[in-house]
């Protein structure tokens, strides 16, 4: 069993059969129960449209068992989180990582791997209850119409190194950023990523409330080959 909840922006819920894994939270609503489930929450950046630190509240109220998976960026201290009313207890189930990371816990049921992202912090390969998701924070072909012709072939060559490690990999689960900010490029990080990538469904994000973004990118010559594996957001998936 698989389900994906869009919550917001680049936040999602993917319920399975015995865990919740919850990506990016932002803003959006979260399970009032966990049902007896194991609770694994993923934040792979600092930036406030990726991570709260409600989060860590609301996870410790909802499971005692619960843990995190943060991008290296992200520090916090006992003191820092008792000022924010959170029990500094938390940072024992706190696992801060940087790209090209890998843990694995057969008692917990979960492996997470990272790659560099091209902006800050990490993205997410997860593995649970023989399912594997990729989640990709802000790993993206960032081509800014501003930016220098250098930056941007500088962007591209670092983005297509960190997919290229990954390359002909099979996730069952892909969220994958589609910012329509990018202007002509939007798309050029979608398009290399399912180009290389074995996708079974791929969920776009980081719309910022653009969802028609979606429609328009199944039209192009690369959204066309691979129509049928992108989801529409936002929404609720079964």
């Amino acid at each position: 069993m698989i389900k994906v909840t869009y919550l917001y922006h680049s936040g999602f819920m993917v319920e399975l059969e015995n865990s919740i894994l919850i990506f990016d939270y932002f803003k959006g609503k979260l399970p009032s129960s966990l049902k007896g489930k194991k609770l694994f929450v993923f934040a792979s950046h600092k930036h406030p449209d990726h991570f709260q630190l409600s989060v860590f509240k609301w996870a410790d109220e909802m499971a005692k068992d619960s843990r995190f998976f943060v991008g290296n960026d992200i520090r916090l201290n006992e003191k820092y989180l008792e000022r924010k009313g959170i029990c500094p207890d938390i940072l024992k189930r706190i696992k801060r990582m940087r790209g090209g990371a890998v843990y694995e816990s057969r008692e917990e049921g979960i492996k997470v791997e990272t790659l560099c992202s091209t902006d800050q912090g990490v993205a997410f390969l997860v593995t649970a209850e023989g399912k594997s998701i990729y989640h990709a924070g802000d790993l993206n072909n960032w081509y800014w119409p501003e930016e220098s012709k250098s930056g941007n072939e500088r962007m591209e060559r670092d983005y297509k190194k960190e997919i290229d490690k990954i390359e002909g990999r099979h996730f069952d689960i892909a969220f994958v950023p589609l910012d329509p900010r990018l202007e002509e490029g939007y798309g050029y990080g979608m398009d290399y990523f399912l180009k290389k990538v074995d996708a079974e469904r791929v969920f776009p994000m980081h719309m910022w409330e653009k969802y028609d973004v979606t429609e328009r990118y199944k039209k192009t010559k690369a959204g066309q080959v691979f129509a049928e594996r992108i989801e529409d957001t936002p929404h609720i998936f079964l």
